[in-house]
C-alpha cells in the first residue's frame, strides 16, 4: 500500500453516495495518522482523443492500453476527484471485508509523471491534499 499502487474496489464509495466497481491509484505515502489519497480511473473515453500522459485541460492522465500492466485498456486517471481512505478503512477493505484487491504498481516513471501533472493542476487541487501528494 504505497504511492503508485493500483487496486480494485468492488464497492468503491463515490462522492455522490453511490458505490460501484472501480480501479484506483494511491497518490501519497501517508504517515500513521494521514489518509491514503486515491484517484479513480475510467476506460470510458467518451469518444474523445487524449495524448499520452498529462492532459492538464481535462484534469486527467492518459495511459494507452498495456502501457502499465494493471491497465489492459486505454485508461484515464482522473486527477481532480481525490478520495480519502484511512489506514483502518483501507486495511479493513483489503483484509476483512475483501472488497479491495491489489492489482499491481505503476512504474516509477509513470507515478512521477502523474505527480508532475498534479503539480500543473495545483490551483484545482485541495491545498491539504496537494501537500500530502507532493511530499516525498
Amino acid at each position: 500500500m504505497s504511492r503508485g499502487g493500483v487496486y480494485y474496489h468492488s464497492h468503491f464509495p463515490f462522492h455522490d453516495g453511490e458505490t460501484g466497481q472501480k480501479r484506483f491509484v494511491i497518490l501519497n505515502e501517508p504517515t500513521e495518522d494521514e489518509p491514503y489519497l486515491v484517484v479513480k480511473t475510467t476506460t470510458n473515453l467518451r469518444n474523445k482523443i487524449f495524448r499520452e500522459g498529462c492532459n492538464q485541460q481535462q484534469g486527467v492522465f492518459y495511459l494507452p492500453a498495456n502501457k502499465e500492466r494493471s491497465f489492459p485498456h486505454n485508461t484515464l486517471i482522473q486527477l481532480l476527484n481525490i478520495y480519502e481512505f484511512s489506514t483502518k478503512e483501507f486495511l479493513a477493505g483489503h483484509l476483512t471485508e475483501k472488497v479491495i484487491s491489489p492489482l499491481g504498481n505503476l512504474s516509477a516513471l509513470t507515478i512521477t509523471q502523474i505527480i508532475n501533472c498534479i503539480k500543473q493542476l495545483k490551483d484545482d487541487v485541495d491545498e491539504q491534499y496537494f501537500r500530502l501528494i507532493i511530499r516525498k
